[in-house]
């Protein structure tokens, strides 16, 4: 595939020629002011401009001042059929170009030239989504370091198990009494398990997932149960519609966990809508049990859509850490199964999770 290379230069003939030149190697674009090529760049970025010095209204290299200054990583070549040294070495000791070329240039030395500026431009990108990773390696060091110190402050600050013990069995005839403790006791230990969780993620350790026959119908009326006493989630956004009663092998805190967190950003993305909705539904289909989360907020643009499994990957700012996909599909990996998204901008979108259902329960 062949290159981008502008060339700039107010005398058509020049154009004509340095087109000629080189269309066969390159993509070669012509303008004929340096506003005219400075107007064009801002729609379409070229790796390397060409351009006369001796231009009215503005010189080459002052126009490669304003280009530096916009985009740092187009290389920029200089012809010039005057001796005028003062401005080759401005250009050169200001760093505003890559070469200076004397006219009548030489198509096989001035393309060495531009072969070079590729190779220069493609270069500087490279060095840029080096540093860029050094800096996100540092910052995802500092960020484990600081998480770590959290989960271990939250773990030692989690006490509240006794207490739930005492309620359940010295209030054992109050049956409201005893909701509140099933509750606690499940948050308790969802908490727990989610330590754990980011402790184990910020040492890269891949941890077994105990997996026992588990009843999907019931463990997500339970969820649901749960749901209702978050604050967030407005009374009756969130419906369940269970189809069946398929039995999975599963580790029910760490599918709830997923789950959870699912139904929360599907809770985030119908925020402010009127008749935002979200919709859990349980059925199972060729030996497989299926759990679709669905919403009809504001959906996922396609570029984003891309990227939602990587980790610390965040569209909510300050909101969100990056870490809930890459968990929850690495917690349905570890059920055997798989998590797919799909979405439509302006329309909504659904998470669907498939899990293999349990041998003694695969034929029922």
């Amino acid at each position: 595939m062949k290159r981008d290379i502008l060339y700039v230069d107010d005398e058509p003939s020049n154009l004509i020629v340095f087109e000629a030149a080189f269309d066969e190697q390159f993509n070669v674009i012509t303008c004929r002011s340096a506003e005219e090529a400075l107007t064009y760049l801002q729609q379409h970025p070229v790796p390397v401009v060409v351009a006369d010095q001796r231009m009215p209204e503005m010189t080459g290299v002052e126009m490669f001042v304003r280009l530096r200054r916009m985009y740092p990583h187009t290389q920029r070549v200089i012809l010039s059929g005057f001796t005028d040294s003062d401005a080759a070495i401005d250009a050169i000791n200001d760093g505003q170009i890559f070469q200076f070329v004397r006219k009548p240039w030489q198509r096989f030395e001035l393309l060495s030239v531009l072969q070079r500026a590729l190779d220069a431009h493609d270069l500087f990108l490279q060095n840029s989504v080096l540093t860029e990773r050094l800096l996100v390696s540092e910052r995802s060091a500092l960020l484990g370091q600081a998480t770590a110190r959290i989960a271990h402050e939250m773990a030692n600050q989690i006490n509240v198990l006794p207490l739930i013990e005492l309620i359940e069995e010295d209030y054992a005839d109050d049956a409201q009494l005893q909701q509140f403790a099933r509750v606690a006791r499940t948050t308790y230990e969802r908490l727990a398990e989610l330590i754990n969780e980011v402790k184990d993620f910020m040492r890269f350790e891949t941890v077994g997932v105990e997996l026992k026959p588990l009843p999907l119908a019931e463990s997500i009326e339970e969820l649901m149960s749960f749901l209702r006493f978050k604050s967030e989630i407005r009374p009756g956004i969130v419906k369940a519609d269970i189809r069946g009663e398929p039995v999975v092998l599963a580790n029910k805190l760490k599918l709830h966990q997923v789950l959870v967190n699912l139904i929360q950003n599907a809770v985030h993305s119908v925020e402010g809508k009127p008749d935002g909705s979200v919709n859990v539904t349980l059925d199972r289909d060729d030996g497989f049990a299926t759990i679709t989360v669905a919403d009809n907020g504001v959906g996922i643009p396609a570029n984003v859509l891309e990227r939602i499994w990587e980790p610390f990957f965040t569209t909510k700012g300050a909101a969100g850490n990056g870490m809930g996909l890459d968990i929850a599909r690495r917690l349905i990996d570890a059920h055997n199964g798989t998590i797919a998204c799909s979405s439509t901008p302006g329309s909504g979108t659904i998470f669907t999770i498939r899990l293999p259902l349990a041998p003694d329960s695969a034929g029922k």
